[in-house]
C-alpha cells in the first residue's frame, strides 16, 4: 500500500508537469501571434511609407515648376490644376471664393503658382492612405486662407 502523503505528491508533479506544458503550449502560440502581428504592422509601415513617397514623389514642388515646363507639360498640369480648382475648390468652399477667384484666375501667373502649390498641399494632405487631422486643420486654417487672401489682392489689382 502507498503512503497517502506520497501519492498526493506523485499526484502535485504530475499536474504541475501538465500545468508546466500548458504554459509552454500558450507561451508558443502567443509568441507565434506576437511574430505574425509584428510582421503585419511591418508590412502596413512598409505599404504606408511607399504609398507616402508615390504621393510626395508626384506632389512635389519641382513636378510644378511652372517656369521650367515644356508647353506640353504646362497644358497638363493647367488642365490638373483647373480641374481641381472647378471640382474641389469651387465646389467645396463656393463662399470663401466668390469675391476672390475671379474666372480670369488663369490669366494671373501669381494666381496659377499660389493655387499650383495649395492643391499640392491639399494632395499631401487629402490623397495620402492615411491623412491626419492636423494636416487637414493646418490646410484650413493657415494655407487655404492665406492663399484666399493673396489671390484676392491680385484679382483686385
Amino acid at each position: 500500500m502507498t503512503d497517502p502523503a506520497q501519492g498526493r505528491d506523485g499526484n502535485s508533479v504530475a499536474a504541475l508537469a501538465i500545468q508546466i506544458r500548458t504554459l509552454r503550449q500558450d507561451l508558443q502560440s502567443a509568441i507565434a501571434k506576437i511574430d505574425a502581428l509584428t510582421e503585419q504592422q511591418r508590412q502596413r509601415a512598409q505599404a504606408h511609407f511607399l504609398a507616402y513617397l508615390d504621393v510626395t514623389e508626384n506632389a512635389s514642388p519641382a513636378a510644378w515648376f511652372w517656369i521650367k515646363m515644356t508647353e506640353q507639360e504646362q497644358r497638363e498640369k493647367f488642365s490638373e490644376l483647373t480641374d481641381w480648382v472647378e471640382t474641389v475648390l469651387h465646389v467645396q468652399y463656393p463662399g470663401y471664393l466668390a469675391e476672390q477667384l475671379k474666372p480670369c484666375w488663369p490669366n494671373h501667373p501669381e494666381a496659377r503658382w499660389e493655387l499650383s502649390w495649395l492643391y499640392q498641399l491639399w494632395t499631401l494632405t487629402y490623397l495620402t492612405k492615411h491623412p491626419t487631422s492636423k494636416d487637414a486643420a493646418d490646410w484650413h486654417d493657415r494655407w487655404l486662407q492665406g492663399v484666399i487672401c493673396r489671390i484676392g489682392v491680385v484679382m483686385r489689382g
